[in-house]
Parts: structure tokens; C-alpha cells; sequence
């Protein structure tokens, strides 16, 4: 059986705030791996620098050390302790942002630091059965940091959902002529983006739902009916808040953000809207699914019911005629029924018989009950 459960790490009680010890270990764990580093840097020239083997923090912030560039490093898995203290020491993110890193589950915000802007937001994705159907939604955190000049991105799950924006990078695009804040909003654009083609395949499933409930409302359908409305409350938990998130960096106190960067911004919040209204829209269809499983089963049993009365009326007429002529008193009685004596009373009483469920036939179905 497919669950999802809502689960966020903390510190123990009593710990100091900003704290990066290492929290104990979960069932879920298993599917992250250790963090692995990749470093980009560019210039508005179209100089790009890529390292995928070998990268380094150190080696971000000596490429930070020119200002003209802008630094991409990104962490793919789930942060140890010791590398988030060495993003506190060599980039000097702040230690409550890293805590809220280490600690997953957070909620989708965007939090203003001296030195940095921090946001969080929430990648879902569905695992695939071994059919290749829909599975389970799993809710990865993505935690973005920008800086004057860098961008720090971190992914506690296993997938790598950014190759679209490096490429964009090689290719010396836009994205390659603006700055670190451009390169965040790219980042944003397609983690919001990502929700599409995931409400898209959830459609398709409530529709062809939709069709086996109205054909055959079994216990199958049900059992899909009750993952799909799982998931899109793990999908509103996940996504609702990236839209306030969202929008706190398009306000003209968030630092780092330049104004021609909102524009942009608010297009992603567009976006980040538009997902909410789809999520809203197949809760309310889910939840008209399940009454229309509820009617379905609820006419079958009445038609069952139904055809069941029918049997057991049809039979009430027989049985008491069966039971008048089955009591056995003195034959020689003249009180006694006369008919005991006719050669042919059984094939009488059948012929009564017949024509009584005959008749019953027809009058229910005058009065369509049948």
C-alpha cells in the first residue's frame, strides 16, 4: 500500500539555534545520497567554467573572488554536517539557514540575510510502479542561497532537475548576460515549472478514474480514487506556499534582486498561481469522484436489493399456496378441501401457480419496476 507522510526533521530540545549537528537517521534516508558538488561560473563574454568531478567549496569562493563572474554551486543530496559548517566558514551562509537546510521538510519561504538571500521551495515528484503507472509523491526541498555574484543550490533528493538551465548556460544564452539573480529565478522557473507535466499525468489518471467508476465502481477503483486524493494533499502542502514565497522576493525590500529581475519573477509567481488553481481543481474533481463511487455502489445495492424483493415477492404467493395445500387433515371429512380428490389438482395448483407469477410479472413490470 502507497503512503506519503509528512515528516521534518529538528534539532533535539534544547539545542542552540543555528545548530548543524547531525539529526538521527529515518526509513526515508535511504533513498539520498551524499552530497555531490558542481561548480559553474561565467561571465558576460560567454566564458563558462564547468566542473563536475572535482568541484569544491574553496574552489567556488576563489571564483567568487571576481566579482565580473557569476558562481553556480550546487549540492546534489543531502548535505553532511560537515559541509554545510564549511558553507557557513568559506561562503559565510548563515547558520539558520543552513539549519533549516540540514533539517528538511520546511515550508517554501524566502528569508533576507546580510550577506545573502535564502529560499526554500519543494520539488514533488511521483515514483513509478514497476508497470511504469503513477506512483507514490515524493517531496524533495530544494534550498537556494544568492549573493552579490553566486547562486548555491542544494537538492536532498537523488534526481537532478537542473540540466535544462546549464545547458542554457553553455549555450551562451540569456541567462549567461544577466546576473546571479537572473540565474535564481532560472532555478525558481523550473522547479515551479515541474509541477506541470506531473498535474498533467494526474489529470489523465482522474479522467480514466473517472470512466472505470461510472463502468464498474469496484474496490480497485476505489483503492485509486483514495492514493489520488493522497497525493494532491501532499501536492497542496507542498506547493501553496511557494506562492507567497515567491512573491516576497518581487518586493522592493528583497535584497539582491534587481528590478528587471521582478518582472520575470512575476511570471514564475504566474506560473506558481496557475499550479495551485490545477491542484484545487482535481481535489474538487476527486472529491465529486468519490460521491460518484458512493451513487454507484449505493445503485447497485439498491438494484440488488431490489432484485432480491422482486424474487422474495414473487415467491410469497407461491409459498402460501404450497402451504394451504400442504396441510394434511381428514380426508374423509366433508369440511376437507375438495380438491384433494381431482385427478388432475396437481397440475391444477401448478397452472394457478403459474399464472400468479404471470401476472406479477407483468404488473411490476407496468409499474417499471423491473
Amino acid at each position: 500500500m502507497r503512503r506519503q507522510t509528512f515528516r521534518r526533521r529538528n534539532n533535539r530540545p534544547g539545542a542552540p539555534p543555528g545548530s548543524l549537528e547531525a539529526v538521527s537517521s529515518a526509513p526515508d534516508d535511504a533513498g539520498h545520497l551524499p552530497a555531490r558538488l558542481a561548480l559553474m561560473h561565467y561571465a558576460s563574454e560567454g566564458e563558462v567554467v564547468e566542473r563536475q568531478h572535482g568541484a569544491s567549496i574553496e574552489a567556488a569562493a576563489a571564483a567568487m573572488a571576481d566579482h565580473q563572474r557569476v558562481v553556480w554551486l550546487h549540492l546534489q543530496g543531502l548535505p553532511s554536517p560537515q559541509q554545510l559548517q564549511s558553507l557557513k566558514e568559506t561562503l559565510g551562509l548563515h547558520p539558520l539557514a543552513l539549519e533549516d537546510v540540514l533539517h528538511r521538510g520546511q515550508r517554501a519561504k524566502a528569508e533576507s540575510y546580510d550577506a545573502h538571500q535564502f529560499v526554500i521551495l519543494n520539488l514533488v515528484q511521483r515514483e513509478r510502479d514497476a508497470d511504469g503507472d503513477g506512483g507514490a509523491c515524493r517531496v524533495d526541498q530544494i534550498s537556494l542561497f544568492l549573493g552579490r555574484n553566486f547562486v548555491v543550490s542544494i537538492n536532498d533528493g537523488a534526481n537532478d532537475v537542473f540540466e535544462p538551465v546549464r545547458q542554457r548556460i553553455r549555450a551562451n544564452g540569456k541567462i549567461g548576460r544577466l546576473g546571479a539573480d537572473y540565474l535564481l529565478y532560472a532555478l525558481l522557473d523550473t522547479i515551479v515549472d515541474s509541477g506541470f507535466p506531473l498535474l498533467d499525468d494526474l489529470g489523465d489518471e482522474l479522467e480514466a478514474l473517472e470512466d472505470e467508476i461510472l463502468l464498474d465502481a469496484d474496490q480497485e477503483a476505489r483503492n485509486k480514487l483514495h492514493y489520488a486524493k493522497r497525493e494532491l494533499v501532499v501536492m497542496r502542502r507542498a506547493w501553496w506556499p511557494q506562492r507567497e514565497a515567491i512573491a516576497s522576493l518581487m518586493r522592493d525590500d528583497a535584497s539582491f534582486i534587481h528590478e528587471s529581475t521582478r518582472v520575470y519573477l512575476r511570471d514564475c509567481h504566474d506560473h506558481a498561481v496557475v499550479i495551485i488553481d490545477f491542484v484545487e481543481t482535481y481535489r474538487e474533481m476527486a472529491s465529486s469522484l468519490l460521491d460518484v463511487y458512493l451513487s454507484a455502489v449505493s445503485q447497485r445495492m439498491n438494484n440488488i436489493m431490489k432484485g432480491l424483493t422482486i424474487v422474495a415477492t414473487i415467491f410469497l404467493p407461491l409459498t402460501f399456496i404450497t402451504g394451504l395445500y400442504g396441510m394434511n387433515f381428514d380426508t374423509e371429512s366433508r369440511f376437507n378441501m375438495p380438491e384433494l380428490h381431482w385427478r388432475y389438482g396437481y397440475l391444477y395448483v401448478l397452472g394457478v401457480m403459474a399464472v400468479v407469477v404471470g401476472a406479477m410479472l407483468a404488473y411490476f413490470r407496468r409499474k417499471r419496476w423491473l
